[in-house]
């Protein structure tokens, strides 16, 4: 089982993540932030290179559903 939490300060703009799972370095695998953009968590098992193709496509304008 693995468990993501992430989070927007909207007085700071401060981006958090954080992921717990019984997988060995699910944290260098699974969450991804970019500043002034968001915050991505995939899962335990996972290809690793989702999170930044996530992120490219919101900054790029893309939503959340499209990126």
């Amino acid at each position: 089982m693995t468990l993501s939490i992430s989070a927007l300060c909207p007085e700071s703009g401060q981006l958090g993540i954080a992921i717990s799972s019984s997988s060995i370095a699910v944290g260098a695998r699974c969450p991804w932030l970019l500043a002034g953009v968001g915050a991505v968590s995939s899962q335990n098992i996972t290809l690793p290179a989702l999170g930044p193709q996530i992120l490219a496509g919101l900054e790029a304008g893309l939503t959340p559903q499209q990126a």
